[in-house]
């Protein structure tokens, strides 16, 4: 210490230097909260996974912010015109703007329903922001300018905005606190010190321990990625005045004692650093711990507390080097204009309370052990993390947001998402089915309003994706079928029948027919031209040969008549098989369709197995899915390769009814120029040879005709023996046709039964409709391996309810995944209710973790410092019950009396941290004065112990307790709640169970002991 006395000057220099330069360097923190915003939750809660796999999802950059319009009477078309003018101002330099993002009822008609309340007072536009390292007020200040001209009340609100007008809240409240505690420490150091030095001195000394501190973390914030909150400034401003300040009085008021002993300066200031110093150092280093412990919370806004560690470690240093300065420099002017040097004088009311507590010491324990027991017993957290009811009406965003929740309803504003990512597409049935039962698992849950997923967009079942429905058509469709397969049956019977019935003798005997006759008339021909020989020659036998010709026109008339009756009914048998045919087509092609219907069934009966848990089980599908099997394989050899083998044959049948039919009419034809060739024969023997010579011609073709007359025959036979054996081919046709009609009613009443189950089964061309397709594109990513799914709940998502209802969701999600598909897949609830529902789980974890650490760091550095077991036990024993006392009255203060759903979610833990971080202190101030009477009885030693620190304890409760008012005016709630519990804590501590528990448990094992002497004495 004498070192540092002797290099004061140099020490001043350096601490000059270092806060000036930590000063003008030290970035703006505040801009950088406002750009990065304060995460309550950790990267491996689910709200913040979710977060991560929705950013593959939302094809547009930025946070969701609100334009609210409002006009309490009822906007009217005119207003609602103009609206629309400014909000397409606002579309049309969306660039500018950044917005990425917009959804209007102006552009989307169809939204209007979800954006324009029921009763038409307020109208929503919702959009997507990308700050883009712009200030939000800036922002604000563009869009201010489009809506100018809006006739109705307009907010702005969202996530940036109601961020930043908290941001901005807690910033003044900041302000508004750091000069109300300027003011009233100097106001009550002027009344402890009856000086205005002094104030002024210890102000200055804080304030260079807080202006380099803040340096420090401002730039570990920057550049190391330092967590940071609203609280982070505040917490250091009211730590380092409060508890430096307390310090001070200590150090000052020894410092004085000492003087007052008529010891010079330097001696003065080494012995108030060898008793109040080491008291400080003990001290300081409970502080320490206490907020180093926030290094293990997972709250990334607890651990910001570890920035205090950085403030005290500066204070220490400040304590130890520049308060040693500044009482040398100042010495006995320091206490000016005061005269009196002789320190604190002795508390009489610790020094009475301690007295008594001492002298009967049960009857004190047992009350504070009778008050204060209920309350530890009763404590409960009742957390709330509204936000936006913490800044209530007085700001645009808040207000904005609360005419949503009054018109629309805050689960509406506020809905949740659950994000499930898998490694593989998800847009098939197997993944779909999954979603669809997973969004109506979540619907049937109590505090769930409506689920919206890609397999239901409006919130309701597609009836066209589930079996029940489907199963309707399909059964319809398989009783049409079997009607079409048992009326082919029937056909195909019948035609099997005809050609069962058909003599196809008479057709071999028509070829032997033709042939006899073609032989006649070539013998015929050959006769002819022996009688042109003879005409030629001049014979006289006229006569005779008129009579000859004759005959033979009888005969050639006889044979042109029989030639066309021949063709008649080769015309009738022609169109006969024609007719046939044409049956036998359309029944061939029907048993194609019917194996092909029968392919696709197979297909349905698969998936409905799969997608049929108890399928397997099931005797009744078993049977179905056999006997479709069955069918299948009977009716497999009909094939087009085999329909187009019959066809062959057909054709060939027809072709030869062809050929005959046009050589009967050639052949008709010729009998009848025979005749007329005869009859010139007749006329005149004189033209006979001409006459003749025509006939000779036409015989020859007519008996070429025969020949090829007798060859289509011979196609006919051939035909006919081909249909012979379809005709064996249509028995077998119409036994399994037979069994496909049986099998398909046995299908159909096992389908019946399925037309009360909802199994989803999405059918292919769905995944390709365009308008399935939008829905995949607004709840999948491009790549189809990442969904959501929204959720709207009923209660506040603030609220406890909504807590509730989000635990709910995660666990319905969990176990709906499970022994799926999608078993695998990474998923995570994200919303408002979800983040909060992860920041209340962590923080209850932080708070009891801390605890714990807490609790045994106090203990350890106690046990070091008093070198005692009990007392370390009794001393934490009084900063928890302080801590409790200040819980149960915060909870009756704020939520049986004013009624608020709970106190604000980090009131419990910095309560705990400041009160017993700063507790301890109180406790060591008076224990280091125990100490210093070792000659004396413990009772003895504590009652002037008391008398001696009590002044200096209320003192320095009075200034933290005072810091801590000053969060009052701030207009923040959580700030109004950690100002109450603090200040509770320290007065029940400073009046209570220092004075009187403390003091009362030291004398307590010697009372109970002589009890039990005296008791054994009688005896």
């Amino acid at each position: 210490m004498r070192k540092i006395i002797k290099g004061r000057w140099a020490i001043f220099s350096i601490w000059l230097i270092a806060t000036i330069v930590l000063t003008v360097i030290q970035p703006d923190i505040n801009a950088i909260l406002r750009q990065k915003g304060q995460q309550g939750a950790n990267s491996k809660s689910p709200s913040v996974i979710a977060d991560k796999i929705l950013k593959k999802i939302d094809k547009a950059k930025g946070t969701n912010d609100l334009i609210v319009f409002y006009n309490k009477d009822k906007i009217s078309d005119g207003e609602m015109d103009k609206i629309g003018d400014a909000v397409k101002a606002i579309s049309d330099s969306s660039k500018v703007l950044g917005i990425t993002d917009m959804i209007d009822p102006f552009s989307m008609p169809d939204a209007k329903s979800s954006l324009v309340s029921k009763d038409g007072t307020t109208l929503m536009v919702s959009f997507k922001l990308d700050k883009k390292s712009r200030e939000v007020d800036d922002i604000k200040k563009e869009l201010d300018s489009k809506l100018s001209k809006v006739p109705v009340e307009y907010y702005l609100s969202g996530e940036d905005f109601i961020n930043n007008d908290y941001l901005k809240a807690s910033q003044g409240g900041v302000e508004k606190s750091a000069a109300l505690t300027v003011i009233f420490i100097l106001v009550v150091l002027v009344i402890a010190f009856r000086s205005v030095v002094t104030p002024f001195v210890s102000l200055v000394a804080v304030a260079f321990s807080y202006l380099c501190s803040m340096g420090i973390a401002a730039q570990l914030i920057d550049k190391a990625g330092f967590p940071i909150t609203s609280l982070t400034q505040m917490l250091l401003i009211l730590i380092l005045f409060g508890i430096g300040t307390d310090y001070n009085i200590l150090l000052f008021n020894r410092f004085r004692e000492e003087l007052s002993h008529g010891h010079s300066i330097d001696e003065s200031i080494v012995n108030t650093y060898k008793t109040a110093g080491k008291t400080i150092a003990y001290s300081i280093l409970t502080v320490f711990i206490a907020f180093l412990a926030l290094v293990f919370a997972e709250s990334p806004i607890y651990k910001s507390g570890v920035v205090v560690v950085i403030g005290v470690t500066i204070l220490l240093l400040e304590i130890l080097t520049l308060t040693p300065f500044i009482m040398k420099v100042l010495g006995q002017k320091l206490f000016w204009p005061s005269k009196n040097v002789l320190g604190h004088k002795e508390n009489k009311f610790w020094g009475k309370t301690s007295s008594f507590a001492t002298k009967h010491p049960l009857l004190p324990v047992v009350l504070i052990f009778l008050i204060i027991g209920p309350m530890v017993y009763l404590h409960e957290d009742k957390l709330n993390f509204d936000t936006i009811g913490e800044l209530g009406n007085k700001y645009p965003s808040s207000k904005g947001f609360n005419i949503i929740a009054d018109h629309f309803g805050k689960g509406q504003a506020m809905p949740a998402n659950v994000a499930i990512e898998y490694n593989k597409s998800l847009d098939n049935n197997e993944s779909l089915a999954v979603i669809d039962n997973l969004t109506e698992r979540l619907k049937s849950i109590k505090g769930v309003d409506q689920v919206s997923s890609v397999t239901q967009p409006q919130g309701e079942q597609i009836e066209d994706f589930y079996v029940d429905s489907q199963m309707g058509s399909v059964t319809d469709g398989i009783s049409k079928t079997q009607n079409g397969v048992d009326q082919i049956n029937d056909g195909l019977k019948l035609a099997q029948e005809k050609l069962g019935s058909a003599d196809f003798s008479k057709v071999s005997q028509m070829v032997d027919g033709t042939a006899k006759l073609q032989d006649g008339m070539a013998a015929l021909t050959s006769g002819l031209k022996q009688i042109q020989t003879g005409i030629n020659d001049g014979s006289s036998n006229s006569q005779t040969i008129s009579n000859g010709i004759a005959t033979i026109e009888t005969n050639l008339s006889k044979m042109s008549s029989g030639v066309a009756v021949l063709a008649d009914n080769y015309g009738k048998m022609q169109a006969g098989y024609k007719e046939m045919g044409t049956h036998y087509q359309d029944a061939a092609n029907a048993l194609l369709g019917v194996k092909g219907a029968l392919s696709q069934m197979q297909s349905m009966v698969a998936a409905l197995g799969n997608s049929y848990a108890d399928s397997g089980n099931d005797a009744n599908y078993q049977a179905l899915k056999q006997t479709i099997d069955q069918l299948s394989s009977s009716i497999s050899q009909i094939t087009p390769e085999g329909i187009k083998a019959l066809n062959e044959n057909y054709n060939a049948v027809t072709s030869g009814f062809g050929t005959a039919n046009k050589n009967l009419v050639t052949m008709s034809s010729g009998l009848s120029q025979m005749a007329t060739g005869l009859k010139k024969l007749e006329s005149g023997l004189g033209k006979a040879s001409s006459g003749i010579g025509t006939i000779v011609t036409n015989m020859n073709t007519v008996t070429n005709g025969l020949g090829q007359m007798k060859s289509g025959q011979q196609q006919l036979v051939d035909g006919l023996n081909g249909f012979s054996t379809f005709g064996q081919k249509l028995s077998d046709v119409n036994g399994g046709l037979e069994q496909i009609s049986d099998g398909l009613g046995q299908t159909n009443g096992f389908l019946t039964q399925f037309k009360s189950n909802k199994t989803f089964f999405i059918p292919k061309e769905a995944l390709t409709n365009k308008d399935f397709k939008k829905s995949l594109d607004v709840f999948m990513s491009n790549d189809r391996k990442v969904t959501k799914l929204m959720i709207i709940l009923k209660a506040d998502p603030y609220s406890k309810e909504a807590l509730r209802t989000i635990d709910k969701i995660n666990a319905t999600v969990s176990d709906g995944l499970k022994g799926t598909g999608l078993s695998q897949a990474k998923f995570g609830v994200s919303g408002s209710s979800a983040t909060t529902n992860d920041m209340n789980n962590i923080l209850s974890r932080d708070l009891n973790k801390t605890t714990a650490i807490v609790i045994i760091g106090v203990l350890l550095v106690l046990f070091f410092v008093i070198r005692s077991f009990w007392i370390p036990i009794f001393i934490t024993g009084s900063l928890l019950g302080a801590y409790y006392s200040a819980m149960f009255m915060i909870n009756y203060i704020f939520i049986d009396l004013l009624g608020y759903e709970g106190i604000s979610s980090f009131v419990p833990f910095f309560s705990f941290i400041i009160i017993v971080a700063l507790g301890v202190d109180y406790s060591i101030f008076l224990m280091m004065r125990f100490k210093e009477y070792p000659q004396l009885a413990p009772k003895e030693a504590i009652v002037l112990a008391s008398r001696q620190t009590g002044g200096v304890i209320i003192s320095a409760v009075i200034i933290l307790g005072g810091t801590f008012a000053t969060l009052m005016p701030s207009g923040i709630l959580l700030l109004f709640e950690l100002a109450i519990a603090v200040i509770t804590g320290l007065v029940v501590l400073c009046f209570i169970l220092l004075p009187v528990f403390l003091p009362a448990m030291i004398a307590l094992p010697e009372a109970l002991g002589n009890l039990f002497s005296r008791k054994k004495g009688m005896t």
